[in-house]
Parts: C-alpha cells; structure tokens; sequence
C-alpha cells in the first residue's frame, strides 16, 4: 500500500516546474500539506492532498534555535509526531530530520521513485530539466544518475 507523507513547499515548486505534481498522487496514498506550506504554495492543484494544521512546540524550537522557516518546522515537526514520511529539499531541514530519525525524501527521490514506477521516461532527463529550471542540482548528483542510467 502506497505511503503517506507530508510535503514541504520547494518539493510542490520542484515538481511544478517540470509539470509532475501530479506524480504525487500516483506514487503515494495521501499528500499532507501543513498550513504554512498550503499558504506559502498557493492554491494547490492535486486531488490527494489535505491540509493540517499542525501544533507541536517542537515548531518554535526548529524556528527559533535551529533557524529553520516556518514551513520546514511544521513538515518536520509533524513526521516526527507521526512518524510519516517527510518530503523535503532544503538541506539544514533534511540534516534535522536525519538527526531527529525521521523517514525522508526530497524531490529527486520522488523523480526516482517515478521512474522505477515506469510514470516518467527518465529521471535523469527530469532532474536535467530541473536544474535547467534553476533548481540547485550538483553535478556530483547528475553524474551519479547518469551512472545508473536512470
């Protein structure tokens, strides 16, 4: 059975941008959205999502001592409550997450996942489509997908 996971903001933007945001929904149950990340988003166009709003004092900790924004502290701070899935980019929120034991991903992970799914032709050639887009992609990371003929 397909998981569950709450997504932050720059993975909604990631997947916009090369017109897959709709790969979510095939490739996972339910797409949780925080508020802050719905607000920063904007109206999202994907049937399996549901926005929570979520509580946890763990959110000003991760603002104010760890620097993190708003959206990040309530995507962590929900996977770490529930234990679901996180789905996140920016790479201060993912070392908190590996810190905290949180299960997580970022867009490139969803852009493998797809693939091995045979949803989209290549990850690689989406993950190239990203970077042409002015998302950070190493080159480091697009020599090890083009390695693995992804």
């Amino acid at each position: 059975m397909p998981e569950t996971v709450i997504v932050d903001t720059s993975v909604l933007i990631a997947l916009e941008k090369i017109d897959l945001l709709q790969v979510l929904c095939k490739i996972y149950k339910e797409i949780i959205l925080p508020d802050a990340v719905a607000k920063e988003f904007g109206n999202i166009n994907i049937d399996c999502h549901s926005v929570r709003k979520v509580e946890s004092k763990l959110i000003n900790i991760l603002m104010r001592d760890l620097n993190l924004g708003r959206g990040e502290s309530e995507v962590i701070a929900y996977a770490y409550e529930t234990r679901c899935k996180a789905l996140i980019d920016d790479l201060k929120a993912r070392k908190v997450a590996d810190d905290l034991g949180l299960s997580f991903s970022g867009s490139i992970g969803v852009l493998l996942k797809a693939g091995k799914l045979g949803l989209i032709d290549s990850a690689l050639k989406k993950t190239q489509e990203l970077k042409d887009k002015g998302f950070y992609v190493s080159n480091e990371l697009l020599a090890d997908l083009s390695k693995r003929k992804v």
